[in-house]
């Protein structure tokens, strides 16, 4: 990824960094600025950072053979490559070394986009589930409202007419900053944005002031490999959130809502959730089904004004009833943080309404008019908490039956296999297994292991290796009143085998299976 041409001052560009020149001179501007060597330009500053599967710092010489005349390492990783010599006779470059790659390139890049953050009203949303569905409905909150707000997220990046997706939940810093630089060339006033552990822990959004931060709820998951080293890491990354936002909005039913506020930056706290503490707390709630839609209906009540550090402001209690388009009591607390969020920059009532009224989520929970007969359900659910979660959601509308129709991804633990496995044939009548993104592995060895979990389980299942032929049985055998869940893969629109993908989208092979 490149960062918009034109020349800059290097010195300016660094200003803010702990770095020391290790080889060469410093030359007086760069042209450009890249992370991946194979975009390095004549005139360029490559910055090496390590990923989960390379380290930046084994394609110096690529990056000096294409141009670079700064090359930003991490302290006590460069050493001197004859190999590069023979550039090196052509061309002058310097090193620099710096104690962190990933926090010296949010800053370039900070500095590369003329710090288009301090331009913007940023808000946040963090934990372990609900990231995308409460940004989401922020989002369509505020663009019901009339207000100019971005969204940065798991299913896409998008301001007014421009989208585009992005391979992380939470963008590399420099790509951020070019988005962000590019929302306020737009007009763009707001943004809301997804925050995930791994974007904490790797610098992603340093720099950032978030006008306003959302914490969801916290799980054990994202540990292992390439991940947090365990549930203490992790939980300490996400309350990296908190130490740099104004005003935080937590789920006060989490246990660990309190860890997160602990040792914030924050000047106002709000909370949400089923306590009666809560400033946002919801009650009387009546799960809403059509022939074709499934919904939730509950009673919200704003208890106090917000919280300061150690104290409680008592306010006048005010209520209305709130419906969303959308099941569960997932999407209860998600709606409640989402409307916490709108009220501190005063989006109408009527605004919320529309939002939560006319909701959709691409890939979460989202329900196709496949048949008025029967529910058509596409989710992202690709792990056994996710679909637990959802299934368990689905059964308390009582459904005549639960088809799940999905697979697990290659490239990840066998045990995960197992365990979603197991759970859906606990929770559903029939399931299907068959193909998500095999990556580099056998497909029907990923099914064998899938099926050992639904044996455990005494579950009904079938196995048809072809996700489309998969699809179009399940809503097939749907009889009505029933739930289709095809899960795994959400808004993803393709399948990833032996390294290639192929397009593919659950939502269009669900809807050429109409029954009227």
């Amino acid at each position: 990824m490149l960062f918009r041409s034109g020349m800059r001052q290097t010195k300016k560009l660094l200003q803010e960094l702990n770095c020391r020149c290790i080889r060469g001179e410093l030359p007086r501007e760069v042209k450009q600025v890249a992370y991946d060597s194979r975009n390095v330009e004549p005139g360029g500053l490559f910055v090496c950072i390590r990923g989960s599967r390379q380290d930046g710092h084994a394609f110096i010489r690529e990056a000096v053979e294409r141009g670079a005349v700064v090359i930003l390492t991490e302290k006590g990783a460069w050493k001197e490559d004859n190999s590069s010599q023979e550039a090196a006779k052509q061309q002058k470059y310097c090193v620099l070394e710096t104690p962190d790659t990933r926090a010296a390139l949010a800053s370039i890049a900070r500095q590369w986009f003329d710090n288009p953050q301090e331009k913007l009203k940023i808000v946040g949303v963090t934990g372990t589930k609900g990231k995308t569905s409460t940004a989401w409905m922020i989002w369509k909150m505020f663009t019901a409202d009339g207000k100019k707000c971005g969204l940065i997220g798991t299913i896409e990046v998008c301001y007014g007419t421009w989208q585009q997706t992005i391979r992380n939940t939470t963008p590399e810093s420099y790509e951020l900053y070019e988005i962000l630089r590019k929302m306020v060339d737009q007009g763009c006033q707001y943004v809301v944005m997804e925050v995930s552990s791994q974007a904490l822990k790797m610098h992603r959004v340093d720099g950032i002031m978030f006008d306003a931060a959302v914490f969801t709820n916290l799980r054990e998951d994202h540990i292992g490999a390439g991940e947090h080293a365990d549930f203490a890491e992790y939980m300490a990354c996400k309350q990296r959130l908190f130490c740099q936002c104004r005003t935080g909005i937590f789920n006060q039913d989490d246990p660990y809502w309190q860890e997160m506020w602990r040792g914030s930056s924050c000047e106002r706290v709000f909370t949400y959730g089923f306590s009666r503490q809560a400033d946002y707390c919801a009650d009387r709630v009546q799960l809403l089904r059509g022939s074709d839609r499934l919904g939730v209906q509950y009673h919200l009540t704003r208890h106090r004004t917000g919280k300061n550090q150690g104290e409680m402001e008592a306010a006048s209690e005010n209520s209305w009833n709130v419906v969303v388009n959308a099941p569960g009591k997932f999407s209860v607390y998600n709606s409640l943080a989402a409307i916490a969020v709108a009220e501190q920059y005063q989006i109408s009532e009527v605004s919320m309404e529309k939002a939560l009224h006319t909701l959709q989520v691409p890939g979460r929970i989202e329900m196709l008019p496949v048949s008025p007969r029967f529910i058509v359900i596409v989710d992202y659910a690709h792990n056994a908490m996710a679909l637990d979660a959802l299934l368990r959601t689905l059964r308390d509308y009582h459904p005549g039956r639960i088809i799940c129709i999905f697979g697990c991804g290659g490239n990840r633990a066998a045990e995960r296999r197992f365990q979603m496995g197991e759970v859906a044939g606990r929770l559903a009548d029939l399931v299907v297994v068959t193909t998500d993104n095999p990556r580099e592995e056998n497909p029907e060895k990923i099914a064998d292991e899938i099926c050992v979990g639904l044996n455990a389980a005494k579950g009904t299942y079938g196995r048809i290796p072809d996700r489309r032929q998969a699809i179009a049985y399940g809503i097939s055998h749907a009889k009505p009143g029933d739930i289709v869940v095809i899960a795994g893969k959400g808004h993803e629109m393709y399948q990833e085998i032996n390294g290639k993908k192929y397009p593919m989208d659950d939502r269009e092979l669900a809807m050429k299976c109409k029954v009227w």
